[in-house]
């Protein structure tokens, strides 16, 4: 394979890497996923008691390093003149390959805060994780949303 294939290979790769990582779903106050739409969910008062800052971590599947792994594979193992060479760049590849594809997928980290709410109806106190620009304040009214995934926003 000439090294002009081999880079655009590469190139197709990496692309197809960061579309995964494009992948994940970031719901929050105001986002919602396709299959959200449409679905009732029970909704209660709260006020936000407290906030802190935290990082919503990417849902690392291993999809990244898997794809990585093998396109790396198949594009080292071009290289070399000889078997072994071969083998050797194979793996070096699969490995690099690796890498990359994981650092891409861990890198949908998401800034967030995690909410300490009192729930109006019973007293309790619960935590909810989202991602959002800028943090509600402590004393703010809120809907609490119990769908298929818990999200506060303010009461209008």
């Amino acid at each position: 394979m000439s090294n002009a294939k081999s880079l655009r290979t590469v190139a197709i790769l990496t692309i197809a890497l960061s579309s995964l990582a494009a992948c994940a779903e970031t719901p929050g106050q105001d986002r919602y996923v396709a299959y959200e739409s449409g679905r009732a969910a029970h909704v209660e008062e709260g006020e936000i008691v407290s906030f802190r800052p935290v990082t919503i971590g990417a849902n690392n599947t291993g999809t990244g390093a898997v794809v990585g792994g093998v396109g790396g594979a198949v594009v080292g193992s071009q290289f070399g003149g000889r078997r072994q060479d071969h083998v050797a760049s194979g793996v070096v590849g699969a490995v690099a390959g690796a890498l990359l594809g994981n650092a891409i997928e861990k890198g949908n980290e998401a800034k967030g805060y995690a909410y300490t709410v009192r729930v109006r109806r019973t007293g309790e106190l619960i935590e909810v994780v989202q991602p959002d620009a800028s943090p509600m304040p402590n004393g703010l009214h809120v809907a609490i949303s119990y769908g298929d995934r818990v999200r506060i926003a303010p009461l209008r």
